[in-house]
């Protein structure tokens, strides 16, 4: 209806695989696989790749062995359906990526709330990027994302988000059947604006999912298009190879014939959220709080770095080199070597030899010492991503100011702060609201938010669609909304 194709029935097409993976019938699965006989191919297959491309790896290992073990590389055999070769590069490129994109300081940290993800709680609250509770009923992940809840201007960066991207995809995986099965993408672009397409952070993720995370990325369905969809639609598509352009598929129409549609690809009603027609109602704000509690709990019951590392990185330096170099750093032989060489290349000017990840970073490394993660402080952490709604309101102003900092500051972003829930102060103007509409259950929604203090300029035009209308702090009335109601439903919850 506006320039793009809606969705087909699945059916038979040129390549079988993409029907198979479209309609939740992946026959590439492999079964029983050979592990040992995959890790050594694996371990072979690194063997042969130059140092200068596997740096990034190699100093991660260097600093933190006991993340290396033999299920950490078995994730990107079940990628590649067990091709080493393949799952090799996977590997190599996934530990530059993640250079590039947490720094030489959080890279090798846990991907966690309070560890890799210590400085993203902003970004994390908007919801942009959620990982539904349950899975198709191809037993695949999802994950959804909600492009109106992308507002960069409020003091996040692109790479933030992009750090949030990977942290859901990671606890997508951490259920072993997702690495078989594979994740499904489903975007709702009905309520975005044309400016909140953010086509370089799709981009981002787009290489992410097909080169560097350790996921097999099955399908992309986009469901309820609005208008500025035709518009950038040839852009999206445009930004995907050809073998991910014949696994997206956009939904449009009445909201029964996109739910008939979604059910022919494995996503019936009763798995999606309530926003595209679906009876999931999200509670992100509490799926972070469980979240949470549950990685605190994981810490507590974790014990002190017992496992070792798989015999797979034993050779990810050449045989030569690692001979070389176990005879200055004999307590670490991997270590020293990558980092001198990650140093010497950057010093130099030579990074055209690194792959793109690692020789656009640029980093300054840090120094070695060997137990620099082993003492993490976990209240402080906490203490870093818990901040008051008030704080987050007086500074929104000189976020919006355009004071852009770069994403290696060590300032926290500017704008409203996590909603984690753990001791945050609320925000009055909202807690108003739900006294206005628990005293008066007639009260309009809209109404409840007025005599808390929100403020909506734009909501008396008449010629303006409500979903379009923002408060003063540039949040939509929708989300406003919706957030009052979950607080409403709370408080019933706890009567």
């Amino acid at each position: 209806m506006w320039g793009f194709q809606q969705a087909p029935v699945p059916a038979a097409s040129d390549d079988p695989a993409v029907d198979a993976d479209l309609c939740g019938k992946t026959t590439a699965v492999v079964s029983n696989p050979d592990v040992p006989g995959s890790l050594t191919a694996l371990q072979h297959e690194l063997s042969k790749i130059p140092i200068a491309e596997k740096a990034a790896l190699a100093h991660a290992q260097g600093l933190k062995p006991e993340i290396f073990n033999d299920d950490h590389v078995l994730q990107f055999l079940w990628a590649e359906k067990f091709d080493a070769a393949l799952a090799a590069k996977r590997l190599v490129r996934y530990w530059s990526d993640r250079f590039k994109l947490f720094g030489p300081d959080k890279f090798v940290l846990p991907l966690t709330l309070k560890g890799a993800l210590k400085d993203d709680s902003l970004a994390l609250s908007r919801g942009y990027v959620q990982l539904l509770a349950d899975t198709d009923t191809a037993g695949r992940a999802v994950l959804y994302l909600d492009w109106s809840s992308h507002e960069p201007s409020i003091g996040y960066s692109q790479e933030s988000m992009h750090r949030v991207f990977w942290y859901m995809a990671h606890v997508a995986v951490e259920n072993p059947k997702i690495l078989e099965t594979g994740i499904v993408l489903v975007i709702y672009p009905q309520e975005a604006r044309l400016d909140q397409f953010d086509h370089s952070l799709w981009n981002t993720i787009a290489d992410s999912c097909r080169y560097s995370l350790p996921i097999s990325w099955r399908a992309t369905h986009i469901v309820h298009p609005n208008r500025f969809f035709s518009i950038i639609h040839p852009v999206f598509m445009a930004s995907l190879p050809q073998d991910v352009q014949d696994r997206v598929v956009v939904h449009s129409g009445t909201k029964m014939k996109v739910l008939a549609n979604l059910l022919r690809y494995c996503l019936p009603w009763d798995k999606i959220p309530s926003d595209i027609g679906g009876c999931l109602d999200i509670e992100f704000d509490q799926w972070l709080s469980d979240r949470m509690a549950k990685e605190d709990q994981e810490l507590l019951e974790k014990p002190s770095s017992t496992s070792s590392s798989s015999l797979v990185f034993s050779s990810i330096l050449n045989p030569v080199e690692s001979r070389s170099s176990e005879n200055n750093n004999a307590g670490n032989p991997l270590e020293g070597r990558a980092l001198g060489l990650l140093s010497q290349l950057i010093q130099s000017g030579q990074t055209s030899s690194l792959p793109n990840a690692v020789a656009s970073a640029v980093p300054a490394l840090p120094p070695i010492q060997p137990n620099s993660f082993a003492g993490i402080d976990s209240n402080q952490l906490f203490l870093d991503l818990v901040h008051s709604s008030n704080s987050g309101q007086s500074s929104n102003g000189n976020a919006a100011g355009g004071d852009k900092r770069g994403d290696n500051s060590k300032q926290p972003a500017k704008g409203p702060k996590s909603i984690i829930k753990s001791g945050r102060k609320s925000d009055p103007r909202m807690d108003a609201a739900v006294e206005a509409k628990m005293n008066d259950p007639d009260l309009s929604l809209v109404d409840a938010l007025r005599q808390g203090g929100f403020v909506f300029p734009n909501i008396d035009d008449t010629n303006a669609p409500q979903y379009t209308v923002v408060d003063s702090d540039n949040v939509k009335i929708t989300q406003r909304k919706n957030q009052l109601l979950r607080r409403l439903r709370s408080m019933k919850k706890k009567s």
